[in-house]
């Protein structure tokens, strides 16, 4: 395992332990928990993907993802997300 895949690994821990941090601060929100909890499960799995080397590819066809979409979201799993995501990014067009 290369450095880079080393400080990806490094900080999604501290993410993670800031995830559980904000869990234990009960506030009756399990709309919010829900999230935190969907997100610490994306975090471990990307973990172990590093470590086993599958990190980078398509759950579904297996392909290599974009880099640049994986660097923004280490936690990106298909192409099918990437489309998702391109949507989030496009700018309103005002008259």
């Amino acid at each position: 395992m290369g450095e880079k895949e080393m400080k990806l690994i490094f900080e999604l821990r501290n993410t993670r332990q800031e995830l559980l941090e904000r869990l234990m601060v009960d506030n009756g929100d399990s709309f919010m928990k829900d999230i935190i909890m969907a997100e610490l499960f994306d975090i471990e799995e990307t973990i172990d993907k590093l470590q086993s080397g599958a990190f980078g590819t398509c759950e579904i066809s297996g392909e290599f993802l974009p880099q640049d979409l994986l660097e923004m979201v280490p936690t990106i799993k298909s192409y099918d997300d990437c489309q998702h995501l391109k949507s989030f990014f496009r700018k309103a067009i005002y008259h």
